[in-house]
């Protein structure tokens, strides 16, 4: 196997990692020329200056102290960075995790110890190897918090943006489609071309907040095989968002949404819904919460440019006749705020391991920076306002969460309940796992049968 597709969540290499590190943490606190007798820097000094060596020894002094104290400083560092991000900075309405903050300690611990090596190493040779035992803790530090992401499962996916870049779209040549009647299903009255090629296409598309004036990151555009024909079935769009922080691409490289759904058009002749994965964030760490407001105009970008840019570049269903819009975390969040503000638009939904409502961090705070204070307004767009004053009896949705997710399963109870009892038809789904991939890809995958019924795929059209 290609060394690229090594896994990097399970299998021999997270725990050849985890051995390694411990070694490279021992040798750095322990090793040979670790600090001996006058390990302060003072010391050391006197003893170059009278001929001495580093000492092969390594004093209790070192051991009981030295050691200790590094390990205090990044514990006072990453309390301090910790602080700062969650309550300063607040990139994410969360705080961070407990996992998280742990790993950033020992890739800092290892980091200190290396660099408290470097001037007692008498050879280039093991002051690389010094640096080099750092970079495997470091490596292994970020891998478990990949881990507890589930987010890339081997070094391909990591290095994707740059294995596999995506072209741009190309022009769409126009031409009368096969179009569904009224109670057809698309499957129906489909048949396959021998032109019809065996995989689908991501591309890559720029996507101007013409009407909303938000400025979008380059959004990725999946093209079923039944699409990529001659003549061409008028298919469904399915809007696929990602958390934050995020990209455009997460759905592409960590969700594997081509393969997902190149299976389904391989047991459906080649039909899968148009995937537009568009940014509704504008950057790694903003978060306009799918909102208009003072963060920017994201629903306005969602529910008219993106609409606009969609049905102008490509050949699809008509947004009147209703499209489906999902995503995870915030992107969940997004989904089910859409559905209720444009359920015309978006009437069919899937909400992954999303909030009860859009949140900065908490609701004071949200009001404050993305309302002005204004409560009445935060008030007329979240969701379980809205669903507590007004019916959907044509919106259809399910709300996915993981087992051992406990916090957001509790707030996707809410959401479902709320959706429920304003005549929604909805479900709530639990699936192995916590707020992790393998909770946001089975979401959507499980769910792709219901999805193409929902839209008119494999069911009747609505």
């Amino acid at each position: 196997m290609n060394p690229l597709d090594w896994s990097l969540i399970s299998g021999p290499l997270p725990v050849i990692l985890l051995v390694g590190t411990l070694l490279a943490l021992a040798w750095l606190a322990a090793g040979r020329n670790a600090p001996g007798r006058g390990w302060l820097w003072r010391g050391w000094l006197r003893r170059r200056a009278h001929g001495e060596g580093a000492g092969g020894a390594v004093s209790v002094r070192w051991l009981a102290i030295g050691v200790p104290l590094i390990a205090g400083a990044a514990v006072g560092v990453i309390a301090v960075l910790t602080w700062l991000i969650n309550n300063v900075w607040r990139p994410f309405a969360d705080s961070l995790p407990f996992p998280i903050v742990l790993w950033s300690w020992v890739a800092l611990v290892g980091l200190l110890l290396a660099v408290a090596r470097q001037p007692l190493l008498r050879t280039w040779p093991r002051r690389a190897a010094a640096i080099a035992a750092s970079a495997l803790v470091l490596a292994t530090a970020a891998n478990q918090v990949n881990d507890y992401f589930q987010a890339y499962p081997s070094l391909r996916v990591v290095l994707a943006p740059w294995l596999d870049p995506k072209p741009m779209l190309p022009k769409t040549v126009h031409e009368k489609p096969v179009v569904a009647k009224h109670g057809q299903s698309i499957v129906s009255i489909w048949h396959t071309t021998l032109t019809m090629p065996k995989t689908g296409k991501v591309y890559q598309a720029d996507i101007p907040g013409i009407t909303s004036g938000f400025k979008a990151r380059p959004a990725y555009i999946y093209l079923p095989p039944a699409y990529l024909t001659t003549p061409r079935p008028q298919l469904p769009v399915l809007v696929l968002l990602a958390g934050q922080p995020g990209n455009t691409r997460t759905w592409v490289d960590s969700g594997q949404v081509q393969a997902m759904m190149d299976d389904f058009a391989r047991q459906h002749h080649g039909l899968a819904p148009v995937v537009v994965m568009p940014d509704d964030l504008g950057s790694e760490f903003a978060d306009p919460l799918c909102l208009d407001s003072r963060l920017g105009d994201a629903q306005t970008y969602l529910t008219v440019d993106v609409p606009n840019w969609v049905t102008s570049h490509l050949q699809v269903s008509p947004p009147e006749q209703g499209w489906a819009i999902a995503g995870f975390s915030q992107g969940g969040t997004c989904a089910i705020q859409l559905s209720t503000q444009a359920p015309r638009l978006y009437r069919v939904f899937i909400d992954i391991s999303g909030q009860d409502e859009p949140t900065l961090g908490n609701r004071a705070l949200t009001i404050s920076r993305a309302f002005g204070g204004d409560a009445a307004a935060f008030a007329r767009v979240n969701p379980t306002t809205v669903l507590a004053r007004t019916r959907f009896p044509n919106s259809a949705g399910v709300f996915v969460t993981g087992t051992n997710d406990s916090k957001f399963t509790p707030q996707q109870r809410i959401m479902y309940r709320a959706a429920r009892r304003a005549g929604m038809n909805v479900t709530l789904m639990y699936l192995p796992g916590a707020h992790d991939w393998r909770v946001w890809g089975g979401g959507l995958k499980r769910n792709l049968g219901w999805l193409a019924s929902q839209l008119g795929i494999t069911g009747g059209s609505p």
